[in-house]
Parts: structure tokens; sequence; C-alpha cells
């Protein structure tokens, strides 16, 4: 035996052993009232404690008490150990006491019902305040559309930055890949949205292109007070809606923080849910004005369409590699047939997406699958895509939609 082979071997072993262990520290299924164990993962001299939220062949996801998720490799656990027979999730004054550390003593840390937000002390209450009310519509929107969504069992975190360093500073930290033109993300790693203030004239680019999420684990995305809020610039609103709106979702259960949905579907909801009057209509089956998200139908109809290809709908649904290529195309498509999805005036096609959407979080292990995987998922619900995909483009054709182009 080689020593490549010695090595590889020992690599198996490792894995194996490493899966057998992670099995018995599951609670037994015949136990009902057992809940979830506290366990430790060593890799090297790095210590992960936490709970097993799931396992693939050669990946675990383990949840800290604080909700942070991280994405382990099987074959490099050195050491796996039972702390407690019983989990616990961190209180909110130890959440109020991680955040106090970690920022400067100007800022304040406020709590709402669903909400713990960070931000200077002048303006702390004010921010709690909107994404409280974004988790309200948000809720009540997911259930309009037949979502289903589930209460979240963890507090929603949330850091605003007024100071570009600072708001570098914490990237670097949070393993984000920060850019001049980044304004804000969502972190899957960390459960919590990061914002950057930013100037009404600061950037070029649109906040499409300036909202990332962060689509794996390690990656490395008032009367007064509606007076104070607007004070902010549109793409500081927008960013902070757009961030909360993945947030929220991936804490109801609308997606999943270890399947990771396809990407047009986390990104078209965004998208179609930063419009308040979509988030906020009392109609169970929202208008076509309701969804629009002007920049998008701008892009789409001037800069899109005119290169659009047949088959780029299918396209979008087997792969995310649309969002590296051309990022403004891939994002107002997204938004666009997310739109077509919930607008549409046929109930039974509302409600397969709904199903659609339901199915995406239940995938297991890491991403949505291949793109055959993909597209035979989105045909069992939805049906042909090139059908819909005729559909959807008579439906970016309607008069409302087409006018809205020209204000």
């Amino acid at each position: 035996m080689t020593q490549l082979q010695f090595d590889n071997h020992i690599l198996k072993t490792v894995a194996i052993v490493a899966t057998v262990a992670l099995t018995f520290c599951l609670p037994s299924p015949v136990a009902a009232t057992d809940g979830p164990r506290l366990i430790e993962l060593r890799i090297g001299n790095q210590a992960y404690t936490g709970r097993l939220l799931s396992r693939s062949d050669n990946q675990v996801w383990l949840m800290d008490p604080f909700g942070a998720v991280h994405q382990l490799a099987v074959n490099r656990i050195s050491s796996i150990q039972v702390i407690s027979e019983t989990f616990r999730l961190a209180e909110t004054t130890d959440h109020i006491s991680r955040l106090q550390h970690e920022l400067p003593p100007s800022y304040t840390v406020i709590t709402t019902q669903h909400c713990i937000v960070a931000a200077p002390a002048e303006s702390a209450r004010l921010y709690g305040q909107q994404l409280e009310q974004l988790f309200q519509e948000m809720h009540s929107c997911f259930q309009k559309l037949g979502f289903k969504p589930e209460r979240p069992g963890l507090p929603l975190t949330a850091i605003v930055f007024p100071d570009r360093e600072l708001f570098r500073h914490y990237c670097d930290r949070d393993q984000m890949k920060w850019s001049e033109d980044l304004s804000g993300y969502y972190s899957i790693r960390s459960n919590r949205i990061v914002v950057l203030e930013r100037d009404a004239e600061h950037s070029s680019l649109p906040p499409a292109e300036q909202t990332i999420l962060t689509s794996a684990p390690n990656a490395s995305r008032h009367t007064t007070q509606t007076q104070a809020i607007g004070q902010l610039s549109e793409l500081t609103r927008t960013t902070l809606k757009h961030e909360a709106c993945h947030q929220i979702g991936f804490n109801c259960g609308v997606h999943s923080r270890t399947a990771h949905g396809p990407q047009w579907l986390v990104e078209g909801l965004a998208l179609y849910l930063e419009s308040d009057a979509a988030r906020k209509s009392d109609d169970e089956h929202a208008s076509i004005a309701d969804c629009l998200n002007h920049e998008r139908l701008q892009w789409f109809h001037e800069h899109y369409l005119p290169r659009y290809q047949p088959g780029d709908v299918a396209g979008i649904i087997a792969s995310d590699d649309h969002f590296s290529r051309q990022s403004l195309d891939a994002y107002s498509l997204a938004w666009a047939f997310t739109c077509f999805l919930c607008s549409d005036e046929q109930s039974e096609l509302r409600k397969n997406f709904a199903e659609y959407v339901r199915m995406t979080a239940r995938q297991p292990g890491p991403g949505a699958g291949n793109a055959e995987q993909r597209l035979k998922l989105f045909r069992s619900i939805m049906g042909d895509p090139n059908l819909l995909e005729t559909q959807f483009l008579r439906f970016m054709q309607t008069p409302e939609l087409s006018a809205s182009t020209a204000d």
C-alpha cells in the first residue's frame, strides 16, 4: 500500500466513524419526548458546539446556541462527543450581550417581538419598528401566497452600520466578500442581516447588484417614524427590505438554511416582496400593479428582452450560473417570472407554485440539485417550463407592464 493509498484509507475510515457517531448523536425516534443533544465536533484545534441540523454522506450542518450554522466536511472531523442530552438556544439577553461586545459603545441594541437590532443609538428604535413591521407584513403575505410559514424559532438579528469602514471590517470578519458597491447582505451562516446606510448619490449600480444573499454557510449577501425612515436613501431602504425578506423567508420555513433552494426563487421572492403594495395587499390575488419592481421591470424590457433567448426560463430553473454570467439579467428574469407566478389569475398555477416553494425547502443535502434534478422537480409540480415561458412572455407584454416602462 502506497502512502497515498494509506492516507485515503485513513480518510475513508474517519468518514465512516464520523457518520456512525453522528447517527448515534441523534435522538431516538422512539423517544418522542427527547430533544436534540448538544454535541461537540472537532476539526483540528477548532471545536464546534451545537445541535445536529442535517447531514449528507460527506457534510454535516451544526447549529450553535446563537443560531449560527456551520457546514462541516465529515472527512475532516477528528472527534465527536455528546456534551449534554439537551440542547438549548441562547437567551435574548445573551444575544444582546454578544452584540454589545462586538460593536462600539455608541451602538444600541433593542428588541422587538421577533427582532434584535443593533444600530447607532439615535436610530436603533426606528430600525427595530421598521423591521418588526416588515416581519408582520411578510408573514401575512406568505400565508396569502399559500406558503404555510412557521413562526421563527430564532430572533431575527440585524446590524446597521452608518460607517463604511466599520461595515467593511465586519464583512471581513464575517467572511463576506466586500466591495465598494456592497450595501448589505443576509448570511445563512450567522443568520444575521447587515446593512450599510448609503447616501442617495453614492453608487450608480442598481439595488439588485448591491444586495447579496450569502448562499452558502461558509461564503467568503414612523409620523415621526415615517419621517425618520424617509430620510434614508432609497437604496438603504430597499436593501433593508430585500435582506429582511431573505432572513424572514429562511427563518419561517419558506426556504431552508441547509438545503438552499434555487437562486432564481430565493432572489425572485425577495425582489417581489420589496414592493410595499405586494406585501400589504388585502386581496388574495394581487393585481399586476402590486408586484411592480420598476428597476427590474425597466431592465427587463429595455436591456434584457432584446437579447432574450427561448429557453432562458428553463435555464434559470436548471442552474444558478446565469447570476454569475449576467447578474442584472438574472435578477430581472427572477423577479419577472416570480411576479408572473404570484400574480397569475389562474388559481391552480398559484397553488402549484406554493407547493413548489415548499418542496424546494425540503430537498435533502446542500444545494438545489443538479440541472436534471432541478428541472424534474419543477416539471413534476409546475409543468413544462417551455410552455410556461410562452405564457410568461405574453404576461410581460400586457399593457399594464409595458406602459409602466414608459413612465
